[in-house]
């Protein structure tokens, strides 16, 4: 173990050579949807970036299995995480067979992983975490399934507290909300950071890791184990307490803090009217999760009148907007 960390980071030193990258740079480019490259060339830097992200993660997962045995290295330790070492190995021998590919007799290892996922081994999952709460046997989850179940949920939960930073919620006449497309909640807060107050990161550059999330939601494929790793670790900026510092006020959702919580929510009531395109909307509002010092309890309330979107399409764009909606209706 110790000389393959060894070999990974020698590696890292010749292709980044040594250059110092951030957390926000490097999560920028390894959670890229769906990266196109138009040549050999311009496919390199992605690779040195994945490079140097998987030495990272390597490194803590040493560190990690090291932990366990006063520092020493067991047959035990390593058997326990034999399903995340093999991934490093296939996951970096797909990017250093690339970069490597015109160094004169460089070899790593022949064999492939196949990082797909078939829609029968989500129903199993499915019907594994369905049961777990009922068998007692010590049910295992399978490896590679389990991982991508992880980034789905991932994923929801980001929404879910992007959603909740917020914590405003219209409504129309029949009492139904809005159909919101994903990312909604995170646009408006990227787009008004001023807003929240993050304790070393920024809320608006978490949006490449939610899409990321969103493309594995949808495809279902194994990504990079340095990846997945990386990915909950950063989320966790986000959806983990902070630490309790002394004199300072504490909440569990105290990773983001928001001092002026009436002037965010009517930044956003008029974002929303301004964005969604049609209706009329009540607005209710909630206690965000966030650390909120100056919250007073009147501040949860549900306007008495509705409103109308301030950005309505003109005629003929509602005239086919209804004319899809019958031919749906026809079908």
């Amino acid at each position: 173990m110790s000389d393959f960390l060894a070999d990974i980071i020698a590696l890292d030193l010749q292709h980044n050579r040594g250059k110092i990258l951030t957390q926000d740079q490097l999560a920028e480019q390894i959670f890229r949807s769906r990266p196109l490259f138009k040549d050999y060339r311009s496919m390199i830097p992605y690779l040195r970036y994945q490079l140097r992200v998987a030495v990272e993660e390597l490194s803590a997962l040493d560190k990690t299995m090291r932990n366990k045995n006063g520092g020493a290295l067991t047959f035990a330790t390593l058997s326990e995480y034999g399903d995340f070492i093999r991934d490093y190995l296939f996951d970096l021998r797909e990017i250093l067979n690339i970069l490597q590919q015109k160094v004169s007799g460089w070899t790593f290892f022949s064999g492939i992983k196949n990082p797909g996922v078939d829609s029968w081994e989500m129903f199993i999952l499915a019907n594994n975490l369905a049961y777990q709460s009922t068998v007692k046997s010590g049910v295992t989850l399978s490896h590679k399934p389990a991982q991508i179940a992880s980034i789905f949920v991932l994923r929801q939960a980001m929404e879910l507290r992007f959603e909740r930073l917020v914590s405003v919620y219209p409504t129309d006449r029949k009492g139904k909300p809005p159909k919101l497309r994903h990312g909604f909640h995170q646009e408006f807060i990227a787009a008004n950071s001023q807003l929240f107050l993050a304790s070393g990161f920024e809320v608006k550059k978490l949006r490449h890791l939610y899409d990321w999330c969103s493309e594995i939601v949808h495809q279902a494929y194994q990504p990079y184990i340095w990846q997945t790793t990386m990915a909950l670790r950063r989320a966790g900026n986000l959806l983990r307490a902070r630490p309790l510092v002394t004199g300072q006020p504490w909440s569990i959702h105290n990773a983001v803090e928001i001092k002026d919580t009436e002037a965010m929510q009517t930044a956003y009531e008029e974002h929303f009217l301004a964005s969604y395109g049609h209706g009329v909307w009540k607005m209710t509002r909630e206690k965000p999760e966030a650390l909120t010092p100056n919250w007073q309890p009147n501040m949860a309330f549900t306007t008495p009148k509705y409103r109308p979107v301030t950005n309505k399409p003109c005629v003929l764009r509602r005239a086919c907007t209804r004319l899809a909606q019958l031919c749906r209706r026809c079908r």
